[in-house]
């Protein structure tokens, strides 16, 4: 895992810790950070649409 990679799963991370505190539901922390994990995975070439 290459160091940019490492920084964008760690803001991933606070990201969904901060969607959780915000109180949003559950399906809704879901689909966001499902969508932003699948965009990682493009940006390093472990995923393709």
């Amino acid at each position: 895992m290459t160091k940019i990679e490492q920084s964008l799963r760690a803001a991933l991370a606070d990201y969904e810790r901060d969607l959780i505190a915000a109180g949003k539901a559950p399906d809704t922390v879901h689909t966001y950070v499902d969508r932003a994990e699948r965009f990682i995975k493009y940006l390093v070439g472990s995923y393709v649409p």
